[in-house]
């Protein structure tokens, strides 16, 4: 019976350590590491895609409005103060048109019937109830060729208005042209680069090799634009469509703007930490059922010899 009781509390024992709560340690926190390929690494870069290409007819827009705020008597607004607050010489095409004269200024060359169009575009939106004189944006067709317009009135008040002032430019040229342009600045910034991109070509003379590509895809899943070589589905750290519904990129809706790290590390599989430690536990309690019987059966041989 002695014996039966140690074999009892020594299985207890060990069944009690499988069911004893683990000793919970609470790793340290550490502040995120955007220099470590990671989703929110890949949102950054994202980022900054779409600002590289918005803010060249955004900006513009921006500045006059934070201007008109400061200066809320402000009348007229002359063409060349529009386009000191383009970031970008070649684009879009700022303008200025004087409703009592009916005369357009531009500071880019443009097609004669896209401006003619903008005019009529400005002169039907003047129309429409806006009474605090917000921004006016809209895309139209021009010959088979679209055109993005934004504007504010000056004054923004609709009796007092005296002219309109914003940007307009042909989508198809933008895409064709400007974004490749503004994306490349973005991935070869010699100063203070956003991140480490990789070469479009393998390097030839040993320059130092960059770990990020981004792609853009259309909505008929073919790639519109790619910077870098590492393309491969289990090294992408972000995908604009995983975390948008509807998410527009380069001003189309249903294009995918992804991110890719050539220093993704595949993870393993984890270990599953419970299964582990039941198959120590079968094999700890096969090992002592088998020395406690080895022991039982040699003192019974020893007590029938003697």
């Amino acid at each position: 019976m002695r014996r039966i009781a140690a074999y009892v509390v020594i299985i207890a024992v060990v069944a009690g350590l499988r069911f004893t709560p683990p000793l919970t340690v609470v790793p340290p926190s550490y502040n995120t590491d955007l220099s470590v390929p990671s989703p929110a690494l890949g949102q950054v870069i994202a980022n900054s895609v779409h600002r590289a290409v918005t803010d060249p007819y955004f900006r513009p827009l921006e500045k006059l409005a934070g201007y008109m705020r400061e200066k809320l008597e402000i009348k007229e607004i002359d063409i060349d103060q529009l386009t000191k607050w383009a970031p970008d010489d070649k684009f879009p095409t700022c303008f200025v048109w004087d409703i009592r004269t009916g005369s357009i200024k531009i500071d880019q060359p443009a097609s004669p019937w896209g401006i003619e169009i903008v005019v009529e575009h400005v002169q039907e939106a003047l129309q429409l109830d806006n009474p605090g004189g917000h921004l006016y944006i809209n895309t139209f067709n021009v010959n088979d060729e679209k055109y993005w317009l934004g504007f504010f009135r000056i004054p923004r008040v609709p009796a007092l208005t005296n002219q309109v002032a914003g940007v307009f430019f042909n989508i198809d040229s933008y895409l064709q042209t400007d974004v490749p342009r503004l994306i490349a600045e973005l991935v070869e910034a010699p100063r203070f680069p956003l991140a480490a991109f990789q070469k479009s070509e393998p390097p030839i003379h040993g320059e130092e090799e960059g770990d990020i590509s981004i792609r853009i895809i259309d909505d008929n899943d073919e790639v519109y634009y790619q910077n870098g070589r590492n393309f491969e589905p289990e090294m992408m750290i972000y995908s604009e469509t995983k975390y948008y519904l509807n998410p527009i990129v380069c001003l189309q809706e249903g294009w995918d703007l992804q991110v890719f790290s050539s220093n993704v590390v595949i993870s393993q599989k984890p270990v599953n930490q419970k299964k582990l430690f039941d198959g120590f536990l079968v094999a700890a309690l096969l090992i002592i059922s088998l020395v406690y019987w080895w022991i039982v059966r040699i003192k019974q041989t020893d007590e029938k010899g003697n």
